[in-house]
């Protein structure tokens, strides 16, 4: 057998390899809710009012069912497979629908990438209304 044939077999091989590691560790569903969840504590609570950005990270927290269920419902999956990538249309009338006009916020559409077990925001857009 050539040198270059072995060579293709084990690129060959190797190529398999990571595909087959994407594929399983693709994450679901639940791990983005769980991701999203995080995000809002840590990120989404420093863009809320000053008057209640304090209270933020602990509403969500007791919240987090509920929460979690409205990122869920907003969110749309699509799945390669190998990897998934996630669209988020998120605003505050959705969590809390009769939040005072003065402390309503902008929403947001979120595009994210989950593979290898983990996921990365790519685009985050601000939509003011």
């Amino acid at each position: 057998m050539k040198t270059s044939q072995i060579l293709l077999g084990v690129l060959g091989l190797g190529v398999l390899g990571v595909a087959g590691l994407m594929a399983v560790t693709n994450p679901d569903e639940t791990a983005f809710g769980e991701f999203a969840l995080e995000q809002i504590k840590t990120q989404g609570c420093k863009e809320v009012p000053q008057i209640i950005r304090s209270q933020c990270p602990q509403f969500v927290q007791d919240n987090q069912a509920q929460v979690k269920k409205l990122i869920v419902q907003s969110t749309e999956r699509q799945n390669y497979g190998l990897f998934s990538l996630y669209r988020t249309n998120l605003s505050t009338r959705s969590i809390v629908p009769d939040l005072p006009i003065f402390l309503d916020l902008p929403a947001f559409q979120l595009e994210t990438v989950g593979m290898m077990g983990k996921f990365y925001i790519y685009q985050a857009e601000e939509k003011r209304r």
